[in-house]
């Protein structure tokens, strides 16, 4: 009898015999062992502590930046959609290195309003619901975004720079209908202060830039 006429069936050890450590309900993806009173489920519905909380929101948010469909959303708008120029200077990919920019909201406080939803509606969630859904709300068109040059993103996180509205793609507008609700002030607050930002009334004017580039 060769190696591939032996069944995989005869191979598996009788456990009839039950006395594994850990044990599992596959219904409710739950963990737990007869030696000892703690069970260990998939999916949670709040958090111990504040700091336990910021953890899992920023380790959801860096699992969304490194994703594949994260960078393949970033893709179709550089090479597909061809919006690879800085909104402000009009520099374009080819020469200088232009970044997309969450701005309503940033992507930390996307997956802060989906977490706060679950908690609130007590639906429970694991990592991989949160990041799921923040991804599907990219493909969704459903977060406002801009193409800065390296040097102004790195400026607009620093404090020093305004985005215009008008500048913003994507449909920011949905995100503030259906998920400001889950936001506390803090958030809100900064997500009315960049809706007021116009050409008019923002810290610079293109003018400034684009002497600073023919200077150069």
């Amino acid at each position: 009898m060769s190696g591939s006429d032996i069944r995989l069936d005869s191979l598996i050890e009788d456990d009839s015999d039950d006395n594994d450590t850990i044990q599992s309900n596959t219904e409710t993806l739950e963990i737990y062992s007869e030696r000892h009173p703690f069970s260990l489920s998939l999916r949670i519905s709040n958090f111990e502590n504040e700091a336990m909380y910021k953890k899992f929101v920023k380790n959801c948010e860096m699992m969304v930046r490194r994703s594949i469909e994260y960078k393949e959303w970033r893709n179709y708008i550089v090479d597909v959609l061809q919006i690879n120029e800085c909104m402000i200077t009009h520099e374009r990919m080819c020469d200088v290195t232009v970044e997309v920019h969450h701005h309503i909201p940033s992507l930390y406080t996307l997956v802060t309003a989906l977490v706060n939803k679950h908690i609130e509606e007590n639906i429970d969630f694991c990592t991989f619901d949160i990041c799921q859904e923040a991804i599907e709300i990219h493909f969704q068109n459903r977060v406002g975004y801009v193409t800065l040059l390296k040097s102004i993103h790195e400026k607009f996180h620093n404090g020093k720079l305004d985005v215009p509205i008008q500048y913003v793609q994507g449909d920011y507008n949905y995100f503030i209908r259906e998920y400001s609700k889950y936001l506390d002030e803090s958030d809100i607050e900064t997500i009315q202060s960049r809706l007021a930002i116009n050409e008019h009334n923002c810290s610079w004017t293109r003018d400034d830039y684009q002497k600073a580039i023919g200077e150069n």
